[in-house]
């Protein structure tokens, strides 16, 4: 007989979104357990800056429990203020490591149980009902039952696991967004960083380059940028490939100026083909993945402006995986419905945040620029299956949908949004989706989450000062290109 245990809510994933939904739904009364398979909380959260706060005409459209985080690492002197960007919108540098401590302190104060180093085995099932999970961690295996539970794995781990419907990649052929691990250098010189970026010859972000004006106001700026998010230097790294100083199957610098003056977080890793919910596919990546780390900062020493001593600090934890499963729910957000900004009557969370695709079967990205869309209550609830919802990169969403979903700010808003959905159906003794919607709506908004009702028309100021790309840019290269059609570039 294993050891049994009942929550009224779990939460399965402590990353962005999870950590998010656990503390809410016990901010609003349920018990609650996190669950985790790491040793300490937030996820790829605890690796990067965050982008995704604001949408395209500088507005905050994430607030709510996210926005509490910020200001509780601004109090502590931890993180830059939001710097606005005009193509990810905003993006705040945080200290990486103060925010796991913070996490676990915010999960500590909402009386949250957690279980950490523990794994999900197994999703028990009931009929149409999703009624608790077993997990294997230090002690054993064990059972535990509950009233909703709360998928907030990345991976649909759960939901999987359950019999509910799913997706993987986009619809031709499977394959989903490239995935990176991350890693941070020191010693970087800002000054000569930043002289680099001036020249317009080294193209340090391909977005603006096509446009003077907006590269103009960039370059006025960018002394005293304190977060600098880069996106070229296309030659440069042609030529330290031809110089045999280079072979990652990425095309351009993808990364992070944090706002430590010396720091350099490195985002172009880089490989093809992976099947995140594979083991084999996954140890494969992670093995390429760290062979190409020395190749980034041989690039850097020899090649990069201010890079000549930059040495590395630290490699992110755990991969950033930007799509797995996708768990079909009751509504799939789509493309047209982030690029037309689309208002649902069941709104629970805003993003505006580009479709940004880091391509799968290529080098740079697909982007497509959007409007301020709401995300409906219905993408958090998995589809013909009672107790079970959903949050995160694995919402009910499409391809192209989740390229914009995906990002830590609105992971967190979705978690908020579910957390809370859970406590209110405790309460009511409901199924999360017969729950009140206008009570979800208004105990969000009651709690500093943005639905628009605060969001006011667009920041002309920073309009001005900052510019604006045109929302349909030039397609960009990179799809089946030379450098990401090596062996080494592709999964076995």
């Amino acid at each position: 007989m294993l050891n049994t245990i009942h929550r009224q809510v779990v939460v399965v994933g402590a990353g962005a979104a999870g950590l998010t939904a656990a503390i809410s739904a016990a901010r609003n009364g349920a018990e609650t357990l996190l669950i985790e398979y790491q040793g300490y909380l937030g996820g790829i959260s605890s690796t990067l800056a965050w982008i995704g706060f604001h949408d395209q005409d500088y507005r905050q459209v994430v607030k709510g429990l996210p926005y509490e985080f910020i200001q509780r690492m601004w109090a502590a002197g931890q993180a830059s203020p939001f710097e606005l960007d005009i193509k990810c919108s905003s993006i705040i540098s945080i200290n990486n490591h103060y925010w796991k401590i913070l996490a676990m302190q915010m999960v500590q104060e909402a009386g949250v149980q957690l279980m950490l180093h523990t794994q999900v085995v197994e999703t028990l099932r009931e009929g149409d009902r999703i009624t608790g999970v077993i997990v294997e961690h230090k002690s054993g295996r064990q059972k535990i039952t509950a009233d909703v539970v709360i998928d907030c794995t990345g991976d649909g781990d759960v939901a999987a696991r359950g019999g509910v419907a799913w997706e993987k990649g986009r619809t031709a052929d499977g394959l989903v967004q490239a995935p990176t691990l991350v890693f941070r250098l020191g010693g970087l010189d800002r000054s000569e960083f930043i002289e680099g970026c001036k020249d317009p010859e080294i193209n340090y972000r391909e977005w603006i380059h096509p446009y003077p004006d907006l590269w103009e106001k960039t370059m006025k700026r960018i002394d005293q940028m304190q977060v600098i998010i880069t996106g070229g230097f296309a030659g440069l790294m042609e030529k330290a490939r031809l110089a045999g100083d280079y072979d990652v199957p990425q095309t351009r610098l993808v990364g992070v100026k944090t706002h430590q003056p010396d720091q350099f977080l490195v985002v172009s890793t880089r490989v093809l083909g992976l099947d995140p919910t594979s083991v084999e596919s996954m140890t494969d990546a992670y093995t390429r993945l760290y062979q190409q780390v020395p190749d980034l900062m041989r690039f850097f020493k020899n090649w990069m402006p201010g890079g000549k001593e930059t040495y590395l600090m630290e490699i992110a934890p755990m991969m950033g995986v930007r799509e797995s499963r996708r768990i079909m729910g009751d509504y799939v957000l789509s493309a047209n419905d982030i690029v037309n900004g689309r208002e649902f009557d069941d709104v629970i969370a805003l993003g505006g945040y580009h479709i940004d695709i880091h391509r799968p079967s290529g080098t740079w990205v697909d982007s497509k620029n959007v409007q301020t869309y709401d995300i409906p209550y219905r993408c958090l609830i998995a589809g013909d299956v009672e107790g079970l919802m959903m949050a995160g990169k694995c919402l009910s969403a499409t391809h192209e949908g989740v390229a914009s979903t995906r990002v830590i700010p609105i992971c967190m808003a979705q978690g908020q949004a579910v957390g809370t959905a859970a406590a209110l159906a405790v309460k009511a003794k409901k199924s999360p989706r017969d729950i009140d919607i206008r009570q979800l709506q208004n105990t969000l908004i009651d709690q500093g989450a943005e639905l628009r009702q605060t969001l006011g028309g667009p920041d002309y100021e920073a309009i001005e000062r900052i510019g604006q790309l045109p929302k349909d840019e030039p397609p960009t290269t990179g799809d089946a290109d030379q450098a990401s059609q090596t062996a080494q570039a592709w999964i076995k």
